[in-house]
């Protein structure tokens, strides 16, 4: 491409006098014959990408430059298809305007203002009130409290968040056919500009480079660079997941490089200025599955309580600042756990080797020792850079197993020991108002070439509960004293939900039969909450409680979290799968006890902010992305229980009633669906549309907050959408509630 054509562009987009134009009347205004005008097409999308130029409305092009009237954040588009606006922390120019972003942290936009935006594209909005008239109050599903009284609109992408386009290849009417995205990460439609370089068929996964990004009635255009296969074939539906979401897989070679040359074994002179630990039992309590262990912990009673000890790998003492492994690790922010591989941010050397706190092998470790009271207060903390021996490496299962016996042998009764504390500070922890959001957590078992055989419930039992204390002590007493030694560092915050959604989620409550009070002040909400457990609308509501509230992140400053109830938190315990604890282990070193010589710190404040908000991105994205991933092989295991000889039943709940049939919540699974009229046993149903209800000759009803036994009948792994049937249960004539006349004449359900 003509470098003269570059330099002819800019110089006239930088004229005093210069307008947006299309590229159309750029070809005009630059005098460009037939010739060129392809070039010059080819030119302006090539800055477009750079981050050179900016799209405007219309097509109209103009140089990247501050707007200072305009709104920076992202676009979320979610599942259901809403489109969401999150600004930039603390826009100058949204509190110009007087957005009070604390109160409406994020606006809702129509699919015409997105000015070919897509999920997690950042961009700048233009933000303005909407007149006065007609203003309310809008309580609508998923608004902030007046997010109404705004309209916004997308002026420029300013960062495009995927490099490449997923979807499936149809044969179309133009010559090379096209691809249909998802809608979101990817655009619905995709024109494929040229023939590919290899052979692909209709119906196979493709990844597209992207060519034009479409407007202004027109499509999107891209090449098709990669063919994965057909979606049912081994391993491709994840293939297709790392790509939708650009997660890293391979490791640079010179991070490789750096990672192979670190020394085997601990150099005698490191081990002389740490504490030894190898004569006191440790030990790690893990999934069977784990290959990272990450923690360790210790305990003995005292006669004020006990003394616990968390040892957590010295990831800070192989990784060091701004090196390529430094690099990386900040780059990917956290480890990506799919069902099939886990994507670590760290080599195998490191995270399942050097780091790994093995059984029998001598390990470098942070230490957090805490003195409690017999009644759970934490009376000390210490810190210290230490080794230790780990005496056993127990799974969940087997912890849990101590935890119940009587085996007097040391470790077992290290485990129940542990336990006992534990526990205390597990009710001390919901005393002060801490929220119980932990869920049974569906997994997918499969065989060697990656085909769903189960799907099992793994229970989130003591054994858990004992491990996820011991860390939570040592993350708060890591944040408490970071924050009164005034040492800059990276903190977990969870902001105070939005009251209009709370308002919204005790709405749902009402509506299964639990009485709402304020549930704005803490204690009403904890008191729902414990009248909530037990009954059957428990993980529904618990579930819907959890999208209520604010997305935990990360930022330089100790705003307290809502979720856990302390003032002061932080990422102390994972640094092998999380960045962020990476950085607050570099935070602690100047307050160990041995502090290790020439320790760098965790850098400055700005680049702590831009780090903080970097690993909160990475963070969302594997979540979405393991989230996309268990709903692929979940929904590939429904199918195949659609002609299994005994499908396995499901508790479903009734969530709507329509005319097309009913809609249901698996709460177990976390999926909905539809059960369709012809799928409803029992004899003749017809649906009442004045009571909102399906009603059968026999007297029977079906509406909103039953819950019936279902097996899947047809399921769409590409929509996500299952229809399923239901199956009376034994000694039931008909499903639903039974109609009885009262005495006046009137029909009421029997309970």
């Amino acid at each position: 491409m003509s470098t003269s054509l570059k330099d002819r562009l800019i110089r006239h987009m930088k004229d005093g006098h210069y307008e947006p134009q299309s590229k159309s009347e750029l070809a005009r205004a630059l005098n460009v014959d037939s010739r060129q005008r392809l070039d010059l097409r080819n030119l302006v999308d090539q800055l477009e990408e750079e981050g050179m130029l900016v799209r405007l409305q219309k097509g109209k092009y103009a140089l990247k430059r501050e707007r200072r009237d305009l709104v920076q954040g992202k676009i979320r588009i979610l599942r259901s298809g809403k489109i969401l606006f999150l600004p930039q922390k603390g826009d100058s120019a949204a509190a110009a305007m007087g957005w009070d972003l604390d109160s409406i942290p994020e606006l809702e936009l129509k699919p015409e203002r997105l000015n070919t935006a897509l999920d997690g594209d950042q961009v700048a909005v233009r933000v303005e009130r909407k007149a006065a008239k007609g203003r309310r109050n809008d309580r609508r599903s998923g608004s902030s409290a007046s997010d109404a009284n705004w309209k916004a609109r997308v002026e420029e992408v300013t960062k495009r968040a995927r490099s490449r386009w997923l979807g499936v290849f149809r044969t179309g009417k133009n010559k090379f056919g096209r691809v249909l995205g998802d809608g979101s990460g990817s655009p619905a439609y995709i024109e494929v500009t040229e023939a590919p370089a290899m052979e692909v068929l209709p119906g196979q996964l493709v990844s597209v480079e992207p060519v034009s990004y479409g407007g202004d009635k027109k499509s999107p255009r891209g090449k098709i660079v990669e063919m994965l296969g057909y979606a049912d074939e081994p391993h491709v539906d994840m293939e297709a997941v790392i790509r939708k979401y650009d997660l890293p897989v391979e490791f640079p070679a010179e991070t490789l490089q750096e990672a192979d040359a670190l020394p085997a074994e601990p150099s005698p002179r490191e081990l002389a200025r740490r504490e030894d630990w190898t004569d006191r039992t440790v030990i790690t309590i893990d999934p069977a599955s784990a290959k990272d262990f990450d923690d360790a912990i210790s305990i003995r009673t005292t006669p004020e309580g006990w003394v616990l000890a968390v040892h957590i790998a010295d990831v800070s003492h192989f990784v060091q600042p701004g090196g390529a492994l430094d690099r990386e690790a900040r780059k990917r922010g956290n480890s990506t756990y799919l069902p099939d591989r886990v994507l670590p941010m760290l080599p195998p050397r490191l995270s399942d080797d050097l780091c790994s706190l093995r059984p029998g092998v001598v390990r470098l470790t942070k230490a957090c020792e805490m003195k409690f009271n017999k009644k759970g207060k934490m009376l000390h903390a210490r810190f210290a850079d230490a080794y230790i021996r780990s005496s056993a490496r127990l799974t969940y299962q087997e912890a849990f197993a101590m935890m119940n016996g009587r085996d007097k042998a040391e470790i077992p009764a290290l485990v129940r020991e542990a336990w006992k504390l534990a526990s205390i500070l597990r009710r001390n922890r919901y005393a002060k108002g801490a929220l119980d959001l932990d869920f049974p957590e569906v997994r997918a078992v499969m065989d060697k070439d990656g085909r769903v055989t189960d799907i099992v419930t793994e229970e989130y039992d003591e054994s858990h509960q004992l491990i996820e204390e011991c860390m939570l002590a040592a993350n708060e007493a890591v944040a408490l004293t970071l924050k009164n030694r005034n040492r800059p560092t990276i903190y977990r915050v969870h902001e105070e939900p939005d009251s209009a959604k709370l308002f919204e989620f005790g709405q749902l409550c009402k509506l299964y039969g639990h009485p709402v009070h304020d549930i704005g002040q803490r204690q009403y909400l904890n008191e729902l909450m414990q009248s909530i457990k037990g009954s059957p609308d428990e993980q529904l509501l618990k579930l819907a409680l959890l999208k209520s509230l604010m997305r935990a992140r990360y930022d330089t400053e100790p705003l307290g979290h809502y979720g856990l109830a302390t003032p002061n938190y932080c990422h102390f315990t994972s640094p092998i799968r999380r960045y962020a604890d990476l950085v607050v282990h570099r935070s602690l070193d100047p307050l160990l006890a041995n502090p290790p010589k020439g320790a760098k710190g965790p850098g400055s404040v700005a680049a702590l902010e831009e780090a903080a908000e970097h690993i909160s991105e990475t963070e969302r994205v594997s979540a979405s992305a393991e989230k996309d991933a268990n709903r692929m092989k979940l929904f590939e295991w429904l199918e195949g229980q659609c002609f299994a000889d005994h499908p396995e039943v499901h508790d479903a709940l009734i969530t709507d009633t329509r005319h097309f049939g009913i809609l249901l919540e698996i709460p177990r699974l976390q999926i909905k669906g539809l059960i369709k009229p012809d799928k409803l046993p029992g004899g003749r149903w017809v649906y009442e549309a004045f009571a909102n209800r399906w009603k059968n000759d026999q007297g029977f009803v079906l509406c909103a907050g039953l819950r019936v036994p279902v097996i899947p009948v047809k399921v769409d792994r590409e929509q996500q959408w299952a229809d399923f049937a239901i199956v009376p249960r034994e000694n039931q004539e008909s499903p639903g509630k039974k109609i009885v006349k009262r005495k006046n004449g009137r029909h009421r359900p029997r309970k």
